[in-house]
């Protein structure tokens, strides 16, 4: 199979909506959070190093263990319709947790030596918005989950180098889909297919949900978080991650 890739981002960060615009392509193959590495990496991380899942022999039993799942997860992707010579793979955002998951993106390149990686950023502020809309958590938390997901996924970026790692902006990705896309495919040896275009321009003319954090273009800067956010909430983001908004280029709000 060709090698695979993987979309991550931190939650409410558009990585839905950049999957299923990929996944428009006939020879991308991508799956909408199998979580299927994560429970790789778990696996061959912690649970084989209890003595009650595996006692004896365990050395060998867990050097077998890296050296065959590499082929039992391009079984199981063939068995979910990925066709030789696709580029397959998952998008799932919590393989960029450095905190709960913090070896799955090494234990995936250890596995797939050849993978790349699509990270996606979005403003913090529509992020942290986005997650106590949804009520998934506190504000503190989504603050934290922002700064954990893109710094731990930007470090293993810098790590591989920029022919396996490539980020992208949410609101370029909203505002500007067709360049932003082809310089995806590009990175991934793909040229550009008409039927991704076709469905670029109905997007821009009427959003579909996508577990919604999407919005129209235009849209996607102050309005991501205006009246979602009250600016006590605004002012304490931008003084804690002021270093990273300015380094991903996001300005303060006065500059939005």
């Amino acid at each position: 199979m060709a090698p695979p890739f993987w979309v991550i981002g931190a939650p409410r960060s558009g990585t839905t909506f950049l999957a299923r615009v990929l996944d428009h392509h006939p020879e991308i193959f991508l799956t909408n959070e199998t979580r299927l590495m994560l429970l790789f990496s778990r696996m061959l991380n912690r649970w084989v190093g209890t003595r009650r899942l595996l006692a004896t022999s365990r050395d060998e039993v867990i050097e077998s263990l890296w050296q065959q799942v590499p082929g039992v997860v391009e079984q199981i992707y063939r068995d979910l319709g990925a066709r030789p010579g696709q580029r397959w793979g998952d998008k799932y955002p919590q393989y960029a947790d450095g905190d709960q998951d913090s070896e799955a993106l090494a234990t995936i390149d250890r596995l797939f030596p050849e993978s790349q990686y699509v990270h996606i950023i979005r403003d913090p502020r529509a992020v942290v918005a986005s997650l106590l809309s949804k009520g998934w958590l506190g504000f503190d938390e989504a603050l934290e989950a922002w700064r954990v997901f893109v710094t731990h996924a930007r470090t293993f970026g810098t790590e591989i180098g920029a022919d396996r790692y490539h980020e992208i902006h949410f609101e370029s990705l909203v505002e500007d889909g067709h360049s932003t896309v082809e310089g995806i495919f590009t990175f991934l040896g793909l040229g550009n297919h008409p039927e991704v275009d076709a469905f670029l321009r109905a997007e821009a003319d009427k959003r579909t949900p996508v577990s919604a954090p999407t919005g129209r273009p235009g849209s996607v800067h102050r309005e991501a978080w205006e009246g979602r956010l009250d600016n006590s909430q605004v002012s304490m983001i931008e003084a804690e991650l002021s270093g990273l908004i300015g380094e991903f280029g996001y300005g303060s709000e006065s500059d939005v």
